[in-house]
């Protein structure tokens, strides 16, 4: 007779990219809670995937789960404290706890961080209304826009006066790296980096660009954040233009009944 233990431990290899895709067809169907059981099966293997906790809110955007968004979205801004989604996420929290004030320190992040994302715009609209005051492109905002056009060098100015007059907001320190990179200011970009990973180790685009542009102390310390963060590098491509010409793809080790989740997904789409 068979043991009832004997697949005890008995797990496959799957990449990471299939289950990306079959989440992003539930999400652009309108399922959300069908993307729900093949994140988490993913979080399972890797706690700390930041494109996965980009489609978790996502999906908790769709589905309205603000309180359980804040734990995530939280977890989102460690890493990326730039997040439009995330500051969206925790806007959309504090106005269903009816705070105002909250969710207009929310909104602007969120706006400061996108411009021209229409939800947010919406969204900062409803609690200027309260006010009576305008919708206003702010000097962040401004150094968002010169910085999403590759206009680095006039972000740079911008942010490097945001960081002196605010130097606890690590999303302007961050946004500022950026532009130093890709602006080919190697050193300052470096040194930049290295200085926030030391005070937020898991800020993404320290690890990146100390691996990308850093000596061999540089590249072997960041291999661990990033395995752990961003292996396959999807989110740093996707959000910070990262040309990562190592980046190769990623497989986690599931139960067969998790298997059985991705491909019953991948029948359904």
């Amino acid at each position: 007779m068979p043991s009832a233990f004997a697949h005890r431990g008995l797990r496959t290899r799957t990449q990471l990219s299939h289950w990306n895709n079959v989440i992003d067809n539930c999400l652009a169907a309108n399922r959300p809670e069908d993307a729900l059981p093949l994140i988490r099966v993913i979080l399972k293997s890797l706690p700390r995937h930041l494109s996965t906790y980009f489609r978790l809110l996502q999906v908790i955007w769709l589905l309205q789960r603000w309180d359980e968004g804040r734990m995530w979205a939280l977890r989102l801004l460690q890493a990326d404290p730039g997040s439009e989604l995330a500051w969206a996420v925790l806007a959309r929290g504090a106005e269903a706890q009816a705070n105002p004030t909250l969710a207009q320190r929310y909104w602007t992040l969120a706006l400061e961080n996108a411009p021209y994302n229409r939800p947010i715009r919406q969204g900062m609209s409803r609690t200027l209304l309260r006010q009576k005051r305008p919708l206003m492109l702010t000097r962040p905002a401004l150094a968002t826009l010169y910085r999403m056009g590759g206009r680095w060098e006039r972000a740079i100015r911008i942010y490097i006066e945001l960081t002196k007059a605010e130097p606890r907001r690590v999303d302007f320190q961050s946004n500022l790296l950026e532009a130093m990179w890709h602006c080919g200011r190697t050193q300052d970009a470096l040194q930049l980096a290295r200085d926030l990973i030391l005070h937020h180790p898991y800020l993404l685009l320290g690890w990146v660009v100390s691996a990308r542009i850093g000596d061999d102390d540089d590249q072997a310390l960041a291999q661990a954040p990033l395995a752990a963060l961003d292996p396959d590098g999807e989110y740093a491509i996707t959000r910070f233009s990262d040309r990562n010409e190592f980046a190769i793809p990623t497989d986690i080790s599931v139960t067969p009944e998790d298997a059985a989740l991705l491909n019953a997904g991948k029948a359904s789409q």
